[in-house]
């Protein structure tokens, strides 16, 4: 019997990888090429590509703060790129109109092709490519959405209705000679609710090719359900891949548990160095870039117009990634509004989602789950809930970045006490923690790198080392900012993201060897193995996802219950005096150089979110965005002391990573597009 397969499928915009929603939103995840590398690694049956780009929405939206080993949006070098070490079946698709691009595809590494929007206006260009190529290389794409009880067929990306039913199309598409008939469902794209069963009753009995069925995977059961109906040759899927780490690994072993014939995995096979390689001299080559580009004329690209979000005040160049509807109101927006329409019964249900995990805890253990925390509201909060209202038994644990304000440090050092919990705090040397700053600032304009990598590696190899399963963070970053996930994706601690956002690109190893710098210096910052991540089921959850999540409540709980301190001195860059007290340089200079950068800074942040939440009016909130957000702070006398590097030195590399969509110097002096 031939076996069936189980796909990842990637969705490209612009030569970045995004997720998509319906096939209305689509938000970046990132760089396509770790995503890919990671796939491999996992002996995946199959990979289909989809560029989704069109020349309408075509930009290129990349930052100069990111380490990516792609640089280009050109379709033809990013499989070029993926096809010299993806050793498994690579299916590629995407605006092809013509014979001429099927075969440049096929030449790049492609062994399938993918058709869709011009397959369906010109059904002759499938019998000639078959004709030419082989029916095998040819599939066909179909994007399916159940209008009236009929599934009916849409093409350009989902947006236009053909007013064809499926049935007749894929009919069409078998006798002009396709080999293959990947069906998408638009209605269940990214909601996480499982694929539409119902859809298979409408391809005939004695289809003669083989069928894959994609959008809507959410649970592990999903797969195996579906991979047991007879007219299926495999499923595809996307997002659910994203979001728990090492999800296809264990979503196969649950399908082949459940006797479902798919290739097998030798789950017992030496685990893959997961670790990127960097050119030769990579680092010290960046940093000479600076130094040129301190010196090169700064060219503004002036044919590029700054989108600002209708309901709250972020950019569209922006560190989180976020994207628009028709209306104008960004994502960010949109899944707050999502969130507050989720009833008190649906909040229930995903707190016993939450319980469940530990309804059958191991007595022997001496606890039952890590908490990552700095000291801050959000930390009282998780460890209040976790402790007391779960009953759980949870080990605290904190990576010190030496840059603690002073209200910081004893709110920290005081969660011991008040909570009654053990506590770890992971304390790295001044000598590295400086010279990481330093490269930080140079390399990639971030002088945190260490900070933001380090509190997403030390609870979680705690937790590995202790053998304890669930590390918790607060809220997912990106989903409550940009809304780059939605709240049907429950995103989880994975290595790519950790990777990719707050790494940006640039692992441990990247700076061994530069500044003396040695691989037992970096101990701190290496992640869990793969090994250690698989055989333990160490999950990284984030409590926001599970429980609704208001910060502005939250505080008012922690400095009632728990007498949490907030800052009695302003901060000089934003309104708030509740936030980021572990770190004085994530408000102050850290937050200087986003702006720097992108033109806005933590007062957007948090007036964004209080517009959200109902404390603030737009026309308010762009007030304090115009009050604070520019403003040099005064912490940065205390970095360059610490770092040993004159205001001049650094005004100088700051000023090479001002984007130039967002900025232009008129007569010396830098200008920003101004808020709309």
């Amino acid at each position: 019997m031939r076996k069936k397969r189980l796909i990842p499928l990637l969705l490209l915009k612009d030569g970045l990888l995004v997720r998509s929603q319906k096939f209305k939103t689509h938000q970046v995840i990132g760089n396509p090429m770790s995503t890919v590398s990671r796939f491999l690694d996992w002996d995946i049956d199959e990979l289909i590509i989809l560029d989704i780009s069109t020349e309408k929405n075509k930009n290129d939206l990349r930052r100069d703060d990111l380490y990516q080993n792609y640089r280009s949006n050109k379709i033809y070098d990013l499989l070029k790129a993926t096809s010299k070490f993806c050793f498994v079946p690579l299916t590629f698709g995407g605006g092809i109109k013509k014979i001429s691009q099927i075969e440049k595809l096929l030449l790049s590494g492609a062994d399938k092709v993918s058709l869709n929007t011009h397959a369906f206006l010109k059904p002759s260009l499938i019998e000639e490519s078959a004709k030419k190529f082989g029916s095998q290389s040819i599939v066909i794409s179909i994007d399916v959405k159940l209008i009236n009880g009929k599934y009916i067929v849409f093409i350009s990306n989902g947006l236009i209705n053909t007013n064809v039913e499926l049935k007749s199309w894929i009919k069409l598409a078998e006798n002009s000679g396709a080999g293959e008939i990947l069906l998408n469902s638009i209605d269940r794209d990214g909601t996480s609710k499982g694929f539409d069963k119902k859809m298979m009753n409408i391809i005939p009995n004695n289809f003669s090719i083989p069928i894959i069925l994609c959008g809507g995977a959410g649970r592990k059961t999903d797969f195996s359900d579906l991979l047991k109906e007879k007219k299926l040759s495999g499923v595809a899927a996307a997002n659910i891949f994203h979001f728990q780490e090492q999800s296809y690994l264990h979503i196969k072993k649950h399908c082949l548990e459940k006797k479902i014939n798919l290739r097998s995995i030798n789950l017992e096979k030496k685990y893959f160095e997961r670790l990127p390689s960097y050119k030769k001299n990579e680092a010290l080559k960046l940093i000479k870039k600076r130094i040129i580009l301190k010196k090169s004329k700064f060219v503004n690209k002036k044919n590029y117009d700054v989108r600002w979000c209708k309901s709250c005040v972020y950019p569209s160049i922006s560190a989180a990634p976020l994207d628009f509807d028709d209306k104008g109101v960004c994502t960010g927006c949109l899944i707050s509004k999502q969130k507050k329409k989720i009833d008190v019964n649906d909040w229930r249900k995903r707190e016993n989602v939450l319980k469940s995990l530990f309804k059958h805890k191991n007595s022997s253990q001496n606890y039952d789950c890590v908490i990552a925390v700095s000291g801050g509201k959000d930390s009282y909060f998780q460890t209040h809930y976790l402790k007391h209202t779960l009953k759980l038994n949870p080990l605290l644990v904190t990576y010190d970045g030496n840059n603690w304000t002073d209200v910081g440090w004893r709110n920290m050092n005081k969660m011991k006490d008040v909570f009654k919990c053990d506590h770890i705090i992971v304390r790295p040397s001044t000598d590295i923690l400086i010279k990481l700053n330093k490269l930080g600032f140079l390399i990639m304009g971030d002088m945190n790198w260490h900070a933001h990598v380090g509190i997403m590696t030390v609870p979680m190899a705690i937790a590995a080392k202790y053998k304890i399963p669930f590390v918790f963070y607060g809220e997912h970053g990106y989903l409550d900012i940009s809304g780059q996930f939605s709240l049907s994706d429950f995103p989880e601690v994975t290595y790519r993201d950790r990777l990719e956002h707050f790494a940006r690109g640039y692992e441990w190893n990247f700076f061994v060897g530069i500044d003396q710098i040695t691989s037992k210096d970096m101990e701190i910052w290496k992640y869990p193995s793969d090994k250690e991540i698989f055989e333990l089921n160490l999950r990284g959850l984030f409590l926001g996802n599970y429980i609704y999540w208001e910060a502005n409540q939250h505080i008012n709980l922690v400095v009632k219950k728990y007498d949490f301190e907030v800052s009695k001195k302003p901060f000089d860059r934003t309104y708030r005096t509740m936030s980021n007290l572990d770190d004085m340089h994530e408000n102050g200079v850290h937050d200087y150089l986003k702006f720097i950068k992108f033109g806005y800074g933590r007062a957007t942040d948090h007036a964004c979110k209080d517009i959200r939440s109902g404390i603030l009016s737009r026309k308010e909130a762009i007030k304090l965005v115009k009050k604070y957000d520019h403003v040099k702070p005064s912490d940065l006398k205390r970095w360059l002391n610490y770092t040993n590097f004159s205001e001049k030195e650094f005004d100088e590399i700051a000023d090479t990573f001002r984007d130039s969509r967002v900025w232009e110097k008129k007569k010396n002096k830098w200008e920003k597009k101004i808020i709309k």
